[in-house]
């Protein structure tokens, strides 16, 4: 599985677990929000069912963007491979959707944070730590989703070379290091070759210019015997 696909997993398990209650008890969470109790309102109800609406379409768009759901037919994606191209150019969107995914959780869990740290009553305390955590790991992920997981930084762009392989501690010829010791060694033997043609070539004109020379010592002879 790609690393996009499970962060975009994450977060959209994420987002339905925080969608749930506010679709299908939003009277449960107006009273654990009220400082009294009393009755839920229509709007309340209304706010706390499109907030989760929001949430559930905000999860499907993850999917669809990192390519978890394809948005192409499977004529369009066996041509797409056939052709060759890499995963970044099948999906261009996802490394920009996991960018807006991190500054969306670093956003929550940072308002998370400055909630816990203002409020003076204990009331939600749990619900906040709970949320606090589970946006604070989404958001490492995330950073670490940013700057490790994309293709352009793991393939070599000299021999084509997975650069995260190695050769240790069992010999891998495949590996980044063993095909760049065999590139260098090919630019080498290209270099000597090379070299070696360019010498038969110098002795080739050489003697070609030692034989006009010895065609004129021949004809000037000839003209002074006679």
């Amino acid at each position: 599985m790609d690393v996009h696909h499970l962060y975009a997993f994450a977060t959209t398990g994420y987002l339905t677990l925080q969608s749930l209650p506010l679709l299908f008890t939003p009277s449960l969470i107006v009273s654990l929000l009220a400082s009294e109790p009393r009755r839920i309102t229509g709007l309340e109800t209304y706010l706390c069912r499109s907030s989760a609406l929001t949430l559930l379409a905000f999860a499907v768009l993850i999917l669809l963007l990192t390519g978890v759901i394809p948005s192409t037919n499977s004529w369009d994606a066996s041509a797409t491979t056939s052709n060759g191209e890499d995963a970044a150019k099948k999906n261009p969107y996802a490394q920009g959707t996991a960018v807006i995914i991190t500054v969306y959780h670093a956003l929550t869990s940072f308002y998370i944070y400055m909630q816990i740290a203002s409020s003076r009553s204990r009331s939600g305390t749990f619900a906040f730590y709970a949320g606090l955590t589970f946006s604070a790991t989404l958001f490492c992920f995330g950073i670490w989703v940013i700057l490790f997981a994309g293709e352009k930084g793991s393939v070599s762009r000299k021999t084509g070379a997975d650069k995260r392989t190695g050769n240790w501690p069992f010999g891998n010829k495949e590996s980044a290091r063993e095909i760049k010791k065999e590139s260098r060694r090919e630019e080498k033997e290209r270099e000597k070759e090379k070299d070696r043609e360019g010498k038969s070539d110098k002795e080739g004109r050489e003697k070609e210019k030692e034989k006009e020379k010895s065609k004129r010592r021949s004809v000037t002879r000839g003209s002074s015997w006679r």
